[in-house]
């Protein structure tokens, strides 16, 4: 039986890099978007509070999709861009939900 499950993923980008962390985290939407058939939602937001700021709300099909999206080559060469570029302070902080009704 499958269970979808919803992830939040929140990272704030270096001082000054909130733009360039905006371009990147675009064109992961892109790939991730094109690539797994398992994603049923992908989107990115900014934060109009702090612009430096991004919260990605992702919804998997069940624990298989969710985990070829984790361990996809190209996630983990996004990933390392945003650290070789400087542009994020730390590791983005994620969360994992699970409907209860609907």
């Amino acid at each position: 039986m499958k269970h979808e499950i919803v992830v939040v993923a929140r990272l704030r980008a270096a001082p000054g890099k909130g733009d360039a962390l905006a371009a990147l985290l675009s064109e992961q939407v892109a790939v991730v978007r094109g690539a797994e058939p398992g994603c049923i939602a992908y989107r990115l937001h900014r934060s109009d509070s702090d612009p430096e700021v991004f919260y990605f709300y992702e919804a998997y099909v069940d624990d298989a999709a969710f985990e070829l999206h984790r361990n996809a080559a190209y996630l983990a060469a996004f990933r390392e861009r945003r650290t070789r570029e400087g542009l994020v302070t730390g590791p983005a902080q994620v969360e994992t939900y699970r409907p209860i009704a609907g």
